[in-house]
């Protein structure tokens, strides 16, 4: 009887590129989370230095809160564990900023009733749905971003706006655009067009209109 073995050889080529590219694309997502963690820090220490709640919403804190935790499922569930963790890190700077803008009374009610709502929501469709994850932290990103876009426009007011903040958002939003290029997610492709376009018209106003408020 003779018993014949396959062996799978690995060219050692192409091992090397993709433990090139996977360590490219770790430090890219990395950077990104840095940039991101940055940011919301930096709008969090100003938040705390000069207690102006102007431009803030507990509701769009709260969005973006349940956002974190739907990326996290979406990498998650792809074995990306590097951004899962950089984004349950996100989280906690999240939620501490939601804590902060809750000391507002009239922020306090609706952050409630937000909380009330988005919870169940998010938590239902990430059991239910979780192949559509992804697409759940796109959504809430952007419901979260629209209203806070639209007040900027409309009264052109960009107090309580960290510059620091834009330009770490909009550093991080390259980096995971170029991430999600290399990962191929359209989800994380569409999030960062929507987060470019809005973090420029942000900043447009914040340029032109930071000296009239």
């Amino acid at each position: 009887m003779i018993t014949i073995i396959f062996v799978n050889q690995i060219c050692p080529d192409k091992l090397v590129t993709v433990t090139t590219i996977t360590i490219v694309e770790n430090t890219l997502i990395i950077v990104a989370e840095g940039f991101w963690i940055l940011s919301n820090s930096s709008q969090l220490k100003r938040l705390i230095k000069t207690r102006n709640r102007k431009g803030l919403s507990a509701p769009n804190q709260t969005l973006n809160a349940a956002g974190n935790i739907a990326w996290a499922t979406y990498f998650a569930s792809r074995r990306l564990y590097v951004p899962m963790v950089t984004n349950l890190t996100m989280l906690i700077i999240t939620v501490t900023t939601l804590a902060y803008t809750l000391g507002n009374r009239k922020q306090f009610i609706q952050g409630l009733i937000a909380i009330a709502i988005v919870g169940p929501l998010t938590s239902y469709l990430l059991i239910e749905f979780p192949g559509i994850s992804g697409w759940v932290g796109v959504s809430l990103n952007a419901v979260a971003s629209a209203p806070w876009l639209v007040h900027v426009i409309r009264t052109k007011k960009t107090s309580g706006i960290s510059e620091r903040s834009l330009f770490f958002s909009l550093g991080a939003i390259f980096c995971t655009l170029t991430y999600a290029l290399l990962i191929a997610s359209a989800p994380l492709v569409v999030g960062c067009a929507l987060g470019l376009v809005s973090v420029s018209t942000v900043m447009r106003y914040y340029y032109r209109y930071r000296h009239h408020n």
